[in-house]
């Protein structure tokens, strides 16, 4: 039995990329359905850059309203059975539409999870970036979901799925795609993965997901509604996800914004502070987490970089690590 698919693409200026992409869906060895495109407000709108011979239906906004708002826009007029949501200067392997029907006919599922390889500039920069080969058993797929960044394009869903948890979470300007992931993991859904790359995300510096202190910010805000929505069990899970937010708002210069994320951290855990060597571990557990942070500052700045490596012992991460 075929299954309907419905690609829904976000729209904001990115002109010949928009091409690219749908260029991609064009060359596939099994045709998408239907192909949805939300402009949110753009200056150059996306007719011009659909290729010759394509249909697609575009709904466009007059104010920027951002990209929770415009997949939500599209979940509302799609007609296919699966969506799967697309950012307009991403593109698709030539086998993706073939790859992912086959599962759903196999292997009739809420979701699959596909890799993703990155390009910047023209140039591969990496290869199965979202790692989801951990998810090797279902009940692993929350945590994950948790304490990594689940891309927009890897996923492809039952629609009904998607409408019965609310879409996206229109409060969020960025991260909400952290946070819907969240959210559709904690629904239980029953779900597939394919290990290969059949998708590719390019890497801009003008990308909106180049704000960081937007999107660590939001990442928290999030958080925080989920902190209501999520079992109990998983609390200590979102507070360690806080710290290591909080942690790179810190070093990113972001300092009351890292205070707030510490806060949560503490009332959710409080958090160990694993990803962490062990004397901050120690100070942030007896004197907090904003103050093991501006020491280890501190012994960054005083200590050279050169010296610390030597001095770091194999199995412990250096003061500079980081997990998303």
């Amino acid at each position: 039995m075929t299954r309907s698919l419905s690609i829904l693409i976000t729209y904001h200026n990115e002109k010949e990329l928009l091409t690219e992409c749908l260029r991609s869906l064009m060359g596939q060895l099994d045709p998408c359905d239907e192909i949805l495109i939300y402009d949110d407000a753009s200056e150059f709108p996306p007719q011009k850059y659909i290729p010759r011979g394509m249909f697609a239906r575009v709904f466009r906004e007059e104010k920027n309203r951002g990209p929770a708002f415009g997949r939500n826009l599209l979940l509302s007029k799609a007609r296919g059975e699966y969506i799967h949501f697309h950012d307009s200067d991403d593109w698709f392997a030539d086998s993706w539409a073939r790859r992912i029907r086959r599962l759903l006919i196999a292997s009739p599922c809420d979701a699959i999870f596909t890799e993703v390889n990155s390009y910047r500039n023209g140039k591969q920069e990496g290869r199965d970036v979202v790692g989801i080969k951990a998810i090797d058993s279902p009940e692993k797929l929350l945590p994950f979901c948790i304490n990594h960044f689940m891309l927009v394009p890897t996923g492809t869903y039952r629609r009904e799925v998607v409408e019965k948890i609310g879409g996206y979470r229109e409060a969020l300007w960025q991260s909400e795609d952290f946070d819907f992931h969240v959210r559709l993991a904690n629904s239980g859904i029953k779900f597939e993965l394919i290990l290969e790359p059949l998708v590719s995300i390019r890497l801009r510096a003008e990308s909106r997901s180049q704000n960081r202190e937007e999107v660590l910010s939001d990442a928290v805000n999030s958080l925080r509604f989920l902190a209501d929505e999520i079992p109990s069990q998983y609390h200590l899970t979102l507070a360690q996800k806080a710290s290591k937010l909080g942690s790179d708002l810190f070093q990113h210069g972001f300092r009351r914004k890292a205070r707030e994320a510490f806060r949560l951290a503490k009332r959710l855990g409080p958090a160990t502070f694993e990803h962490r060597p062990p004397f901050y571990q120690k100070i942030a557990s007896r004197w907090g987490q904003e103050l093991a942070e501006w020491v280890a500052l501190l012994y960054r700045v005083m200590i050279p970089e050169g010296l610390r490596k030597s001095a770091q012992k194999p199995h412990l991460p250096s003061a500079e690590t980081r997990v998303g």
